[in-house]
């Protein structure tokens, strides 16, 4: 379950930050597509542009969509703070300091291995 899910998300993930090498092989592979009919130099004999111009609107577009996702940065989170400050005890009455040593519970299991099974070879 955890292997597909974590795959999925790496594929997501690789596949937004590849953006502009998926719209570059979109245009080499729709090239001669993208010069005849969607080329603003389409109507010129012996254009050198051949669609070069699609392909940086396309990418300068990506750019910008990219810029406007909001940026995502790591936040520092605080889970503990210890209190540095002193406390004056001197006009406080005293209290003892009781220590309890509260017994090591018994071991509920053996470490005892079976000779039968784990022995050395025999040779």
């Amino acid at each position: 379950m955890n292997k597909p899910f974590a795959l999925i998300l790496a594929l997501a993930m690789l596949s937004q930050s590849l953006s502009a090498l998926w719209v570059t092989a979109g245009f080499y592979a729709n090239r001669d597509f993208i010069a005849k009919n969607q080329c603003e130099n389409r109507f010129v004999l012996d254009s050198p542009c051949k669609g070069q111009c699609v392909l940086m609107k396309k990418l300068k577009e990506q750019q910008e969509k990219e810029q406007q996702q909001p940026d995502l940065k790591l936040k520092e989170i605080i889970l503990f703070s210890q209190a540095s400050e002193r406390i004056d005890t001197e006009g406080l009455p005293h209290f003892e300091h009781i220590v309890r040593y509260y017994p090591q519970p018994e071991p509920h299991y053996l470490f005892q291995t079976e000779q039968a099974i784990f022995h050395p070879p025999i040779s």
